[in-house]
């Protein structure tokens, strides 16, 4: 395996599309704080206008001194509680994305997980051989809005079906394995980091799709010693990675632990 470097940098892209998906949350925060605000400044109005309002009525009935000139007070202005709660709200409304955004963005940063597959191979220094998305098993609420932030950011690879991707990604393992002649790679062992539910139809339609080689069920070598110790009995490894569930540093580890066994890394399939 090739040396690579690791990257830390931020990549803004992924983070803008990380807030945009939890548009929902977004939305709640927005209208929360602008209730909380509007609501906060209309009782607070109301409060002031009383204040004001006992405040002329002393002025009107105090009696004046003799010998002092009478001046005439200037008229109390009262505020309206309904327009006064509508520009809070606003500015709660701006406030509320803000934060929400803001938890998301530290979220982003300190959570540690894998969110993304762009730059996969410079972060990681192993080939990215397919990227499959999850299979939407319910349909939401403006579904269309997620699919509309999906296309965005995938472009026409959003278009393609679940299990084109999947066939195109056999097809991608296929040619790594068979790449080198000189290698003679017949049992890959399928390993990574997130439960085996959600990786287990990709392994079974890899086993499909190459007949020629011997794939092991789905293992986590960085949780389980003894999937760990069956390594010395496979050629090469793949590993299958599920953005949002995988962390950063396990993948690395799990590189480690195949790189430090001299057994070849096939790649990665990205769910």
């Amino acid at each position: 395996m090739e040396e690579y470097q690791e990257v830390n940098e931020i990549d803004l892209i992924d983070l803008m599309f990380y807030c945009l998906k939890r548009w929902r949350w977004i939305i709640v925060g927005m209208v929360l704080f602008a209730i909380l605000t509007g609501v906060y400044k209309y009782q607070a109005t109301i409060e002031d206008n009383q204040v004001k309002k006992e405040e002329q009525i002393k002025q009107d009935m105090a009696e004046p001194v003799e010998g002092e000139t009478t001046i005439e007070s200037e008229p109390i202005v009262f505020e309206d509680p309904v327009s006064s709660a509508v520009k809070f709200a606003i500015v709660g409304m701006v406030g509320g994305i803000c934060l929400i955004c803001l938890l998301f963005c530290m979220n982003y940063v300190i959570s540690g997980k894998l969110h993304s597959e762009r730059n996969f191979q410079k972060k990681f220094g192993m080939p990215l051989l397919g990227v499959i998305r999850k299979k939407e098993t319910k349909r939401k609420i403006f579904g269309f809005v997620d699919r509309w932030i999906c296309r965005l950011e995938e472009g026409p690879y959003a278009k393609i079906p679940r299990n084109e991707q999947i066939k195109i990604a056999a097809v991608n393992v296929q040619s790594a394995i068979h790449r080198n002649s000189e290698e003679k790679i017949k049992r890959v062992m399928i390993a990574g980091t997130v439960a085996s539910d959600d990786v287990i139809e990709i392994c079974e339609w890899l086993a499909e799709e190459i007949e020629d080689v011997t794939f092991s069920p789905y293992r986590q070598i960085v949780f389980h010693a003894a999937a760990l110790k069956k390594l010395e009995y496979y050629e090469g490894v793949l590993f299958v990675e599920k953005v949002g569930g995988s962390y950063e540093r396990l993948i690395k580890e799990e590189r480690e632990l195949v790189d430090d066994r001299n057994i070849k890394i096939i790649g990665t399939i990205v769910c």
